[in-house]
């Protein structure tokens, strides 16, 4: 009995240690206070989101009126926006777990 609970309890751990977690982070476009644009929307890895505020510094992840995209696996990602009259596109890497912040200007 003893055996089979040391097997049991072996195959559970390398079993668990197996396991692979996605390493992911987040990331979030954002534009300077007197920017002049309107409400801009980001796409970013077939997902839309709008920037519908503007701020004098950086913000933080997770500020409100920011186009924010969380959980993404690490990677490099190609963006587009556009406010109606500008555009945007370019690449941003997700390369730590955190958050990763793009000023558009």
């Amino acid at each position: 009995m003893k055996k089979a609970f040391l097997l049991l309890g072996l195959a559970t751990v390398f079993a668990l240690s197996g396991c692979k977690k996605n390493k992911v982070g987040n990331v979030i476009f954002w534009q300077r206070s007197g920017s002049g644009y309107g409400i801009t929307v980001v796409s970013f890895d077939g997902i839309s989101s709008n920037i519908t505020e503007e701020y004098d510094d950086s913000p933080s992840c997770g500020t409100a009126g920011c186009a924010t995209f969380n959980n993404l696996e690490m990677g490099n990602y190609d963006y587009v926006a556009s406010d109606g009259s500008n555009n945007w596109s370019g690449k941003v890497s997700v390369s730590k777990q955190g958050c990763t912040v793009m000023e558009l200007y």
